[in-house]
């Protein structure tokens, strides 16, 4: 049996024109990570060349993130409404350009400015790299589709921190050039992107009944569920963990950089074989176990006793991370009807932003009034709850595109 990638995840025999839209698909999720993955460790060399404190650097990624909050509701409108396609080669050649622009920017004021119009394009292209899985695979190889995504973010996670850090020491403008790969990335939309949204054309107050009518159903309640606690504990821990590692460990900041690697790797292994644990179990009951393995995770950090016995810790937390985010996309897209899907998606993404801040911000303030281990223990008790929560969502019904396939 010859060996693909495709058959790695899953994905069986494509078409040609369909591995192609898939590959831009890829391509574009990885290409908009890099908004942050690339630039955090770039941060500390921009500060002394543009005359800023580290306080003030912190910007450079809060105005990127800032514009999902507002934008991405209304861009997934407007993907259903006028297509998939335009909203993916505008925000790619956008993304591109604005970010390469940086590289030239003359003072941290045009930095901000030139970030925030990044952070514009990439809310638009991020909700759609979800989208079109969705549109372009149904029932199994849909799964695994996502899974691929994960998987390949999940290796962006481990190449591009490592890609900036070398960029930054030749220079701080030079990790920005690398922005510019998005422009001929949207190019090739142009030439080799279909449009998938509908075909079915309404008012916008149609749409809108549409949207609140599908928001109602317990699949996709449990997929903005699961996607809300993910995020909220991922931005929890991974903002406290390297402080937990260096005050308590007394780990350099590489060292604790390092070991969160594990997490990636652990998130790339069930990630890979997300259509086959889909094939095999119910989405649902999935994102409920692996919750219930993150809070394991969790909990096991409280009473880890070295930096070694941390690593299987962080590998489950991985694990589990590699399940829940493939199924979650799957739970959204093959419970949302074509004609509002983009709407859907943005939704989630807003709601997903919203946890990231409320993950922060709540670490945060515990820190100023709990012990290192009581974190921890909060962490895992919000997983464990947050299940019992989520079950009678998991267990009612099944998704309309289990059964599907291309």
């Amino acid at each position: 049996m010859r060996f693909s990638i495709t058959s790695l995840f899953d994905l069986g025999e494509l078409p040609a024109d369909l591995r192609r839209s898939l590959g831009l698909v890829y391509a574009s999720s990885l290409i908009v990570i890099m908004g942050t993955n690339l630039v955090q460790q770039v941060l500390p060399a921009m500060t002394e060349p543009l005359g800023v404190t580290d306080a003030q650097i912190g910007l450079v990624i809060a105005v990127y993130t800032a514009p999902a909050i507002v934008l991405a509701p209304l861009l997934g409108v407007a993907a259903d409404r006028y297509g998939r396609r335009p909203l993916l080669i505008g925000g790619l050649i956008l993304f591109g350009a604005a970010g390469t622009a940086v590289a030239l920017a003359p003072d941290f004021k045009w930095v901000l400015v030139l970030r925030t119009v990044q952070g514009i394009a990439f809310s638009a292209v991020i909700p759609l790299t979800i989208v079109l899985i969705g549109d372009l695979l149904e029932g199994r190889r849909e799964v695994s589709g996502q899974g691929l995504k994960v998987f390949i973010d999940r290796v962006g996670e481990l190449v591009l921190p490592p890609l900036g850090g070398v960029l930054a020491l030749i220079g701080w403008r030079w990790p920005f050039v690398t922005y510019i790969v998005a422009i001929p990335l949207g190019l090739l939309v142009i030439l080799w992107m279909p449009e998938t949204r509908g075909t079915a054309t309404f008012s916008a107050s149609q749409y809108f009944r549409d949207v609140s009518r599908v928001v109602r159903n317990p699949r996709l309640l449990l997929a903005f569920a699961a996607g809300f606690l993910r995020f909220f504990l991922d931005y929890a821990f991974f903002t406290y963990l390297p402080l937990f590692l260096v005050r308590s460990h007394g780990l350099s900041t590489a060292g604790a950089g390092l070991l969160r690697s594990f997490h990636a790797l652990g998130a790339m292994v069930t990630s890979s074989q997300a259509g086959r644990l889909a094939g095999a179990w119910d989405k649902g009951n999935l994102v409920l176990c692996a919750f219930l393995a993150s809070g394991v995770a969790l909990l096991s950090m409280a009473f880890a006793p070295g930096t070694g016995t941390m690593i299987p810790v962080l590998l489950l937390y991985g694990v589990a991370n590699g399940v829940i985010s493939p199924m979650q996309k799957s739970l959204l897209t093959q419970n949302a009807p074509l004609e509002v899907r983009g709407g859907i998606i943005s939704l989630d993404r807003l709601s997903q932003q919203i946890a990231k801040t409320a993950g922060a911000t709540g670490i945060s303030l515990l820190l100023g009034v709990a012990e290192s281990s009581t974190l921890f223990w909060v962490m895992a008790l919000l997983s464990f709850v947050s299940v019992g929560l989520m079950a009678p969502l998991a267990w009612s019904g099944k998704d309309r595109g289990k059964s599907a396939q291309r």
